[in-house]
Formats: C-alpha cells, structure tokens, sequence
C-alpha cells in the first residue's frame, strides 16, 4: 500500500502564512495624537471666547462696532480690528490666557492674550488696531497725522478685501 499526501491542503497552509508575513503590521508604539488645538471665537478686537472662557483683554481698547460704536469711523475700525484678531487666532497653534482680576461690565474675565507666545494686545497696539487701555482714546475725534496714533490710523482708509 502507497499513501500519497494530498499537497492542496499544505500548500494552502504554506500561502496563508506566506501572506500573513507580508501583511503590514501594527506599529510597536502608538503614534502620539495630534495637540488640541485652542478653541477660539473673536468676538470683537479685545473681547474673545478661548476654551469656552470669555475674556477681554485687560491691557487694550478696541474701537466698538454697531450698536456701541459713537460713529460710523469707529465702526469700520472695529471691523477691521475684528479681522486682524481673526488673522492672528485662525493659524495659531497654542492661545493662552493669564486672568489678570476683576471682570468687565459684561462679567467677562479681564487678562492678557498669548497667540503663540506672542502679547495679543501688544501686537493689536503695534498694528494701530487697538490703543493701550490707560488714557482712553476717542476714536470718533479728529486726528492728526502729526500725533503717533494718525499714521496708523489710515488703515481706516483700507479697502475691505
């Protein structure tokens, strides 16, 4: 008697784990997820939602829009205020707040605003955006080119893209 072995079952076998080698593997370590990023929501140049915390910011004053602004200039201003706030939160990656005390008349918390390390009002300032809260400023009276706010000031005359 001869006993011949059937190959079809072997070679299956020997094809399947042949193919299962080849497949891709797991890798030996997750994969760190990505940062979270910050939740940001502009409410007005110095007025912003971060992480579900309202803040406005303790060391800057932005022009009003509608219905608070006295004129129709403060208005535009704060409408392009708004936007440069926008511009500089949209690819930010880490957006801190540091409560620096007391709360505003709309029960906002006052602190200052960090865009990537960066002072959030500093640079509203530096961009004629915004004016340092101590004086006041009117933004509805008449400027000067020869006072240091004029020149930044004709970002007013800015058309709107």
């Amino acid at each position: 008697m001869h006993l011949t072995a059937n190959p079809g079952p072997i070679a299956a076998a020997l094809i399947t784990l042949t193919l299962m080698a080849c497949a891709p593997r797991p890798p030996l370590y997750a994969e760190a997820p990505p940062p979270p990023v910050d939740q940001v929501e502009v409410v007005n140049a110095d007025a912003l939602v971060v992480n579900g915390q309202h803040v406005r910011l303790s060391d800057a004053a932005a022009p009003q829009p509608v219905p608070e602004a006295r004129c129709w200039a403060e208005a535009l201003a704060a409408r392009q205020a708004r936007r440069a706030t926008q511009q500089l939160t949209a690819t930010a990656r880490h957006v801190s707040v540091t409560v620096t005390g007391g709360r505003d008349q709309y029960d906002r918390v006052l602190g200052r605003v960090a865009v990537d390390g960066v002072d959030l009002a500093q640079t509203l300032i530096a961009q004629g955006m915004a004016m340092p809260s101590q004086p006041s400023f009117d933004w509805c009276g008449s400027v000067s080119a020869s006072l240091s706010q004029g020149a930044r000031l004709a970002t007013l005359a800015t058309p709107d893209p």
